[in-house]
């Protein structure tokens, strides 16, 4: 079964999504499109690849599970693009590998 039209979004998503945006990454919330979208597009500096990356975020929280269709659309898609599950916003950060912490760039976005 598809996601909902207009799911509900979760309990950490708009704490998740001003802390990022603080932090400099540029965030797209596109959670209300519902069916197979995820929640979130990033972009921001991944500090181990030294250049500006996207990824796919589907934004849980602590004791949230994935739906089967949220984990399917991850395995199928998550061998082509970045795709990852967040609980925080140290998961995400991980994911840019931390010393994006210390980056702030001009670069027009």
């Amino acid at each position: 079964m598809p996601r909902p039209r207009h799911p509900r979004p979760d309990a950490n998503q708009l704490e998740l999504v001003a802390a990022l945006r603080q932090l400099g990454f540029i965030v797209h919330d596109v959670s209300s499109l519902g069916g197979d979208a995820l929640d979130l597009f990033v972009g921001g500096y991944h500090g181990y690849l030294g250049r500006w990356v996207w990824i796919q975020v589907e934004v849980k929280t602590p004791e949230g599970k994935l739906t089967p269709e949220e984990a399917a659309y991850i395995e199928k898609y998550g061998k082509l693009l970045p795709v990852f599950e967040a609980r925080t916003l140290e998961d995400v950060l991980d994911v840019f590998a931390r010393e994006a912490l210390n980056v702030r760039t001009t670069t027009t976005r």
